[in-house]
C-alpha cells in the first residue's frame, strides 16, 4: 500500500511538472516582444488593402511598442524599388510578393532568411506554405467576372472556360488583366492548358488572347470594375474577391472559376519576405506573424476578398452564406484547382504576351 502511495505521489508530481512546463511554454509562445522605438516599413498594396493591414496587422504590431509605415507598392513596383536601391540602405523591411515574382526576388538576392521563431502563427499554415525565405499571406482564386444580363441580351453562352471569351459579340467587350499584374500568369497557364499547352508551352494562350480581342488591359482592378459597371465591358479576367466587392455594391454579376483541362479554378499565392539588409529583421518577422494572425486574416478575407491562408480562420467560413458561391472552399475541390509550377514557366512569357497583344 505504501509503495503504491509513493508511486501515486511520484506520478502526480511528474504530471504537475509536465503541466507547469506546458503552461510556461505556452506563455512564452504568446509573449509579445518589445520593439519600442523601432519603425518597420512594409511594401504592400495601397488603398483599402493598406487600411485593413494598418487596422489589424498594424495594430497588433503596435502592441510591441513599435510602429509600422506602409509603402504602397505592387510586387513588381517593390522589385523595381529594390533594384534601384541596390548598394544602398533597404527602402523597406517587409515586402509583399506574388508567386510569379518570387524567383525575381530570390535570384536578385533581395530577401533574406526569416527568423521563423518570431512567426508562431505559422502553425496555422500548410507545411508547403512557408519556408526559410517566404511565408504565404493570402490566396486569390482567378477567373472571370462577368455581366449575366449583357450575355443574355446578346445571346452569348455564359463562360465556363477562358476560351469561351472568344466570341464575335464579345470583341472589345472584355477587359484583360495587364501582363504587369501577377494574375496574368494564371490566365496564360489556364488558357494554355485548356488549349493543349502547358506552363512551358504557352503558345495556345497567346492565340486565345488574340482571338478574344480585349477592349482594354487593366492595371488596377478598380478600372475593370468601373468598365463593367458602365457596361463598356461585359467580362473581365480577375479574381473572385472582386465578385465579393460587386455583391457588396449591389451588383447582380456572376463569377466563373474556369475549367482548365480536368481541373477547375486557378490559385494565385501571395507571400511575405524580409528584405535583405533590413536593420530590424526580427521586428519584420514578427509583423509577418501579425499579418497571418486571425484578426488580419479575417479582415483581408471578408473585407478585401483575398482567401485566408490561416487554416483556423478558413474553417470558420466554409458554410458562411455571405460568401457562398464566391470561393471554392471545399478541401477536395481546392486540391483540384490549378497550382502553377513556376520552375517550368516559359521565361519569355512577358515578351510573347506583348507581341500577341499588339498584333
Amino acid at each position: 500500500m505504501k509503495l503504491s502511495l509513493v508511486r501515486f505521489r511520484a506520478k502526480t508530481a511528474l504530471l504537475g511538472c509536465l503541466l507547469l512546463s506546458m503552461a510556461t511554454g505556452f506563455a512564452a509562445a504568446q509573449k509579445v516582444p518589445d520593439f519600442t522605438g523601432i519603425t518597420i516599413k512594409v511594401a504592400s498594396f495601397g488603398g483599402g488593402w493598406a487600411e485593413v493591414l494598418d487596422k489589424y496587422a498594424g495594430e497588433e504590431f503596435r502592441k510591441t511598442g513599435g510602429k509600422v509605415e506602409f509603402i504602397p507598392s505592387h510586387p513588381a513596383d517593390a522589385l523595381a524599388k529594390l533594384i534601384a536601391a541596390r548598394g544602398r540602405a533597404a527602402p523597406f523591411d517587409v515586402v509583399e510578393m506574388s508567386d510569379s515574382t518570387i524567383s525575381d526576388f530570390t535570384k536578385g538576392e533581395f530577401i533574406q532568411k526569416i527568423n521563423l521563431d518570431m512567426v508562431p502563427n505559422k502553425q496555422y499554415l500548410g507545411a508547403q506554405e512557408y519556408d526559410s525565405i517566404k511565408v504565404a499571406s493570402w490566396v486569390t482564386q482567378e477567373g472571370i467576372l462577368y455581366r449575366p444580363d449583357k450575355f443574355k441580351e446578346a445571346g452569348i453562352p455564359i463562360p465556363t472556360r477562358y476560351s469561351d471569351l472568344v466570341h464575335p459579340k464579345l470583341a472589345n467587350r472584355v477587359a484583360m488583366i495587364d501582363i504587369g499584374q501577377s494574375g496574368a500568369v494564371q490566365f496564360l497557364v489556364g488558357a494554355a492548358i485548356d488549349g493543349g499547352g502547358s506552363e512551358s508551352n504557352l503558345t495556345p494562350a497567346y492565340a486565345t488572347l488574340k482571338k478574344i480581342n480585349p477592349g482594354r488591359y487593366w492595371k488596377l482592378g478598380a478600372e475593370a470594375m468601373s468598365a463593367l459597371s458602365s457596361g463598356d465591358v461585359w467580362a473581365s479576367t480577375m479574381h473572385s474577391g472582386f465578385f465579393l466587392q460587386s455583391r457588396k455594391a449591389g451588383q447582380d454579376w456572376a463569377f466563373a472559376h474556369p475549367k482548365v483541362g480536368d481541373k477547375q479554378g486557378l490559385l494565385k499565392y501571395g507571400y511575405l519576405g524580409v528584405v535583405k539588409g533590413s536593420r530590424q529583421a526580427d521586428a519584420a518577422a514578427y509583423f509577418i506573424n501579425t499579418y497571418i494572425g486571425e484578426a488580419n486574416q479575417r479582415a483581408i478575407f471578408v473585407e478585401r476578398g483575398a482567401v485566408a491562408v490561416n487554416k483556423k480562420v478558413l474553417s470558420e467560413y466554409k458554410d458562411d452564406q455571405k460568401i457562398k458561391g464566391i470561393y471554392i472552399l471545399d478541401e477536395k475541390a481546392i486540391s483540384n484547382m490549378v497550382r502553377i509550377n513556376f520552375d517550368k514557366l516559359d521565361p519569355e512569357f512577358k515578351d510573347k504576351w506583348t507581341r500577341a497583344a499588339v498584333q
